[in-house]
């Protein structure tokens, strides 16, 4: 099982929206999808209308038991999350072995072995993003046009090294996706320069309220056209070169 983690540790680059996007996409072109929101905000939850009423995820982590799974549609499922999923941040540090817990999580969760999982990490460092780098075999990183954002991926372009050579030396760097993108703006195009010196680029996204409007109200998966998801279908062309 392929599993890529989507990750940015600054907030508001539409990393949630990549993942679910990708996803949906991935699963309409006839491949076994399965998600994880692995952030206490749930936003990936609430972009398909769905919920946990149960805090299964948290559950799940701190038992070191199979994953919840939802079908969104056919080919695509989920593993929802709930704020309660933030007290695994402080829980699981005195915990022997915590970096492994979403990997055995994983191991030990049904899925089909031909299946690729997408984890939606939280905008943060901390155990629960180091969890998601930890289980995954490729990194995406998304950002967005602007200055702050391209210190934000510096960091995480430090904090994957370090996970690649102390925890999962099978983690393999993907790519970065701009996001929400103007293409006739100057910032663009030198975020695109910037980012490139680290990763390669494996598409820009356009601004698109329609994509933002399906994803707030719950319906993403039911959106089937937008220029954004357009874009993302050349993201999805460009990373089925590069997945390992």
């Amino acid at each position: 099982m392929k599993i890529i983690v989507i990750a940015n540790q600054k907030g508001g680059t539409a990393k949630t929206t990549t993942a679910a996007a990708l996803a949906v996409l991935l699963a309409r072109r006839g491949t076994s999808t399965h998600l994880i929101d692995m952030d206490p905000q749930a936003s990936l939850t609430r972009a398909f209308g769905l919920t946990d009423e149960c805090d299964k995820l948290y559950h799940a982590l701190t038992d070191r038991a199979g994953l919840p799974v939802q079908t969104v549609f056919d080919r695509l499922t989920l593993t929802p999350s709930t704020i309660q999923l933030g007290r695994a941040e402080t829980e699981l540090l005195s915990e022997p072995g915590r970096e492994f817990f979403l990997r055995t999580c994983l191991e030990r969760t049904d899925l089909p072995d031909n299946a690729v999982a997408i984890l939606d990490s939280p905008p943060s460092l901390g155990i629960l993003a180091v969890n998601c780098l930890a289980a995954a075999g490729g990194l995406i990183a998304v950002i967005q046009p602007g200055g702050f954002e391209l210190h934000a991926l510096a960091h995480l372009h430090i904090t994957s090294q370090t996970v690649q050579q102390r925890i999962n030396p099978d983690l393999h760097i993907l790519g970065a996706v701009v996001t929400n993108a103007h293409r006739r703006r100057a910032i663009t195009e030198q975020v695109q320069i910037e980012v490139a010196r680290l990763y390669p680029v494996l598409g820009t996204v356009r601004a698109d309220a329609r994509l933002l409007y399906a994803t707030t109200a719950g319906r993403l998966h039911r959106l089937m056209a937008s220029k954004a998801l357009l874009d993302y279908e050349s993201v999805l062309d460009q990373l089925r070169v590069v997945l390992p």
